[in-house]
């Protein structure tokens, strides 16, 4: 599956088989962590086999996960944009594992106490996301109106496919809080400023880069 087919295909997962993750798939998903880690500063760690993180009485009944005992611990160095560079470097890593025939979930609410384990002083834990081979390939998300999103009238090619990448984005409770505004080739994409929107933001950035072509634009604030 290359990138393209992995950003179709990739839905939330919440429910696994009992498949484990074989050595040789970990040394796959270590490799690009450890590419992510490198580039961003985050820190970043793949967590197999432990059933503790997605196993409190939310996840079985509310939210319904089952057989999540792998996932990434999406951590980094405490900044004001640890949770969007999480959110970003955590969906490379989604899609990457898409692309190698995993399925995950992005999962706020998993246990911090788990996943923060190890982690050096000034370090915290910001989301974990479960990933392993999945029962189904979930379900596409619903999509708001293209056009409560962004304005695509007389835009360029490449600012029509950011956006439409963009949509295909996942965001918290599916809510695509999120708009972009476009002035020539400068984007500013405007978000709330919960944790959860932080990391959102991230998320829909690099969906935004993989569409409209990172040579194309520049972001503003």
């Amino acid at each position: 599956m290359d990138l393209e087919e992995a950003i179709k295909n990739r839905h939330s997962v919440r429910i696994y088989k009992t498949d484990r993750i074989d050595d040789d798939v970990a040394a796959e998903l270590q490799k690009e962590i450890d590419a992510i880690n490198q580039e961003s500063g985050l820190c970043i760690s793949l967590v197999r086999d432990e059933p503790k993180t997605f196993n409190g009485l939310l996840f079985k009944t509310v939210v319904k996960f089952k057989n999540a005992v792998n996932y990434f611990s999406v951590s980094g160095p405490v900044s004001e944009d640890l949770e969007e560079k999480c959110g970003y470097y955590g969906e490379r890593l989604v899609l990457f594992a898409q692309m190698i025939g995993l399925n995950t979930c992005w999962a706020l609410m998993a246990s911090k106490k788990e996943a923060s384990k190890g982690l050096p002083d000034g370090y915290r834990n910001v989301i974990s996301i479960s990933v392993g081979y999945g029962e189904n390939q979930g379900v596409p998300h619903k999509n708001k109106p293209i056009e409560d999103v962004a304005d695509l009238k007389d835009a360029p090619d490449w600012f029509v496919k950011g956006v439409e990448c963009a949509m295909t984005a996942p965001t918290g409770m599916n809510k695509q809080g999120f708009k972009f505004e476009r002035d020539g080739n400068n984007i500013r994409m405007i978000t709330g400023n919960s944790t959860l929107a932080k990391i959102d933001r991230g998320i829909v950035k690099y969906h935004f880069e993989l569409g409209a072509g990172k040579d194309n634009f520049s972001w503003i604030e």
